[in-house]
């Protein structure tokens, strides 16, 4: 419709203008110029209109071109941001430029975001190419197609703070690191020489890079290097010039005031000590005998405390010839050093061996009380005392046999030899010494046996008790009591009364006993037979394994019959009282008892 319009307007004007033309052309020309006119008019129209329609072509092409351009820039949009982008098709009603606007508006959000997020991972590139030029750090990539995902891009922010608390902490430790070597500079009186190094060690400086950062670290390690070789030539000097005046004993008070006021570490206190110490070592050459004299005083001390013995002792000779030159003194010292840096060096198998000899020395003299034949004597409960302390003794010692061991074996293993105590390796003393206590605790064991034997075989005759039992003596050797029902064996009592004598009297022999021995045995049997309950004398035999309970046996023998007012078995008047004999009973003393000792109270037990 609107097309017939406009065609019909362009028709009747352009008809309008042809004959227009044709009747002025008519008027100036002839008809055969008029009709070239008309041929002429006719191509111009002819090309007019295909040029337009070229130029119409030519936009539409642009049209589709741009189109097209939108679809791979929404596609390459929605590939860089990992978005999808759903455009669709033109209608085909629309118009290439109205399509065309569309698409556009649908991406601009999207190359907006792009722009957004391109500049941000360039700010971010950025930030750390230059924090990693100043932290000779290598950079992180941070890819720009395709764009980071968040995660990636949080990785890499995460990673730039890194790189931020890096540099600061950098920062905190140059200036660290300054005062440090500025105070360290004051110490030993130096000065900056350069204006790099100027800068460098200024507070203000807030320069950050590999080489700045290595060039105060390695100034800081040189510096105190040399503080510390300052204060340990101090500290040298200071003992050194100590140990000189305590030798020399000088009573300069000037010079030792102005050394001991010089208590800081600087170069000032330096040179006091070195102009002090010279001195010193002038005086001490002076002086070398008394010099000399003391460090073999010294080194004797040192000897008793490493345990030399005197072959180790003879081979240091400078100690015995008569020189006193500057040679000597200077052996002297370095030999007294060598033996003050092995004791210290390996103190601690001093120190265990030590307190292994002085439990050893203690465990000895306990072993020699347990062999007393007078250690009954005491009361109180000494003996369990002395028991439990042996026996703590004695689970002691192995533990530290096993710590020194162990020691040891770490310096054989270090040196490749054995260590050596008073000229002999401390493991065979160690060992030794354990062989040394068995082979003494089974000897007394077999000489006790063949005592034993002994006493059994010879079987001296009873010694009469007192006056008023022997009275009465009518029975078996001479006594009036009778048996009792129960079977006594005479050899078990001899036995039982041999080991008495035995024990009371250790180094006294078989043949002679004494009359008190004897005594006691005749008690015994006397009260073994009146006892008028069958089977005693073996109850007997099984308590008399201790002599304390012996003792207690007989007592309570003798009460019972002394409480019932009946005599002993065998008497036929009930009015008439036997004496009771007071026996002092002396408990045996030898290694077999010691168990026994302590279920008693430890003291002495008498029957009264």
């Amino acid at each position: 419709m609107i097309l017939t319009e406009h065609k019909t307007k362009i028709l009747e004007m352009t008809g309008d203008h042809v004959d227009e033309l044709y009747a002025m052309w008519m008027r100036m020309f002839e008809p055969k110029t008029c009709e070239d006119c008309l041929i002429r008019l006719n191509e111009h129209a002819h090309n007019f209109y295909m040029d337009l329609i070229q130029e119409s072509r030519e936009k539409e092409e642009c049209f589709i071109r741009d189109i097209s351009s939108l679809h791979a820039e929404a596609t390459n949009l929605s590939r860089l941001l990992h978005k999808s982008v759903d455009i669709g098709e033109r209608p085909e009603d629309m118009p290439l430029v109205v399509w065309q606007l569309k698409m556009d508006n649908s991406i601009v959000h999207l190359r907006e975001e792009l722009a957004s997020r391109r500049s941000e991972i360039s700010e971010l590139l950025l930030q750390q190419g230059r924090l990693c030029q100043q932290l000779g750090e290598l950079p992180m990539p941070l890819l720009m197609d395709p764009l980071p995902l968040p995660e990636q891009m949080d990785t890499f922010r995460d990673h730039l703070q890194k790189l931020r608390d890096k540099r600061e902490r950098y920062l905190n430790e140059m200036d660290e690191m300054r005062q440090d070597i500025n105070k360290n500079m004051k110490l030993l009186e130096l000065f900056a020489q350069t204006d790099n190094v100027k800068r460098l060690l200024s507070p203000e400086s807030r320069l950050l890079s590999p080489k700045s950062y290595e060039m105060l670290r390695l100034m800081q390690v040189e510096y105190a290097e040399q503080v510390r070789e300052l204060c340990q030539k101090i500290d040298t000097m200071r003992e050194r010039i100590e140990l000189i005046w305590q030798r020399l004993k000088v009573t300069d008070e000037f010079a030792m005031r102005r050394v001991r006021e010089a208590t800081s570490y600087n170069q000032r206190t330096f040179d006091i000590l070195r102009e002090e110490l010279e001195r010193c070592e002038e005086m001490r050459i002076q002086n070398l005998p008394s010099f000399i004299e003391q460090l073999r005083i010294d080194i004797k001390v040192w000897w008793d405390l490493t345990l030399k013995s005197p072959q180790e002792r003879r081979r240091f000779t400078s100690y015995y010839c008569g020189d006193q030159t500057e040679d000597v003194l200077e052996a002297h010292e370095i030999h007294l050093e060598h033996l003050k840096a092995f004791y210290n060096k390996n103190r601690k198998i001093f120190e265990l061996y030590a307190n292994r000899a002085e439990l050893w020395a203690r465990m000895e003299a306990l072993e020699a009380k347990a062999n007393d034949p007078n250690r009954f004597n005491n009361r109180g409960g000494q003996l369990l005392k002395e028991e439990k302390e042996r026996k703590a003794i004695t689970a002691r010692l192995p533990k530290i046999d096993n710590q020194i061991t162990e020691v040891v074996k770490a310096y054989m293993s270090q040196t490749d030899s054995p260590f050596l105590v008073n000229g002999e390796d401390i493991l065979e003393i160690m060992s030794a010494d354990w062989e040394r206590r068995r082979l003494s605790k089974k000897q007394p064991s077999a000489q006790k046996k063949d005592t034993n034997n002994t006493n059994i075989k010879m079987k001296p005759p009873p010694a009469p008790l007192t006056p008023s039992t022997q009275k009465g003596n009518r029975g078996i050797n001479g006594s009036s009591l009778k048996k009792t029902p129960s079977k006594s064996n005479p050899a078990i009592t001899a036995k039982s009364t041999g080991n008495l004598q035995k024990r009371r009297h250790p180094n006294h022999s078989g043949n002679s006993p004494q009359p008190a021995a004897a005594a006691k045995r005749n008690l015994i049997t006397s009260l073994e037979c009146n006892n008028p309950r069958a089977g005693l004398g073996a109850n007997i035999q099984k308590i008399l394994k201790s002599p304390q309970k012996k003792v207690r046996v007989l007592e309570y023998s003798v009460r019972r019959g002394k409480a019932s007012g009946r005599s002993s078995t065998g008497h036929r008047n009930p009015q008439r009282k036997r004496p009771i004999p007071q026996v002092y009973v002396q408990p045996p003393s030898g290694e077999e008892n010691e168990n026994e000792s302590t279920d008693d109270d430890g003291g002495d037990l008498e029957v009264l």
